[in-house]
């Protein structure tokens, strides 16, 4: 795996439009970057078996009913519960209480109450922050990757 330094103009280019915009054509890109759609191709080759581990579309939570996000310091007694489909994202991290960092996402806070008690035999809440989805600001690393690349 190559790193960001070893990338070429064209690539960091090609690579900053595909954050911006997973479904660009490679002829946008040809156009903008100014070289052939085929130069494009190859490109993405290239970058989809270094850099780029897939394509996601991002979720407008509120049209889903996802109206309350948790981010959760707990100490995981039983590994299944990471399996949870409320686990937007999850961290393990290596401290005496905490062996993990949730990001959860909810339809209500009755939900998220229920979720509390059914993980209860399974993992020690140590700290809990909870927002509404008026509070979740950014739900991309786009501006950090590109910010690299430059």
């Amino acid at each position: 795996m190559g790193t960001i330094s070893q990338l070429t103009n064209n690539e960091k280019k090609t690579l900053a439009m595909l954050i911006s915009n997973a479904r660009v054509t490679d002829s946008e890109i040809a156009s903008k970057i100014r070289i052939s759609p085929q130069g494009v191709r190859k490109i993405r080759k290239k970058l989809e078996k270094s850099h780029i581990q897939e394509y996601r579309t991002i979720i407008d939570y509120e049209k889903m009913g996802i109206n309350v996000f948790a981010i959760a310091q707990i100490k995981v007694l039983n590994k299944d519960i990471l399996n949870s489909k409320n686990i937007i994202g999850a961290f393990e991290i290596n401290e005496a209480n905490i062996t993990h960092i949730l990001i959860l996402g909810f339809a209500s806070l009755e939900e998220l109450d229920e979720y509390k008690v059914k993980i209860a035999k399974d993992a020690e809440i140590q700290k809990m922050n909870v927002v509404s989805r008026k509070g979740f600001l950014k739900n991309s690393p786009a501006d950090l990757i590109k910010s690299r690349l430059c």
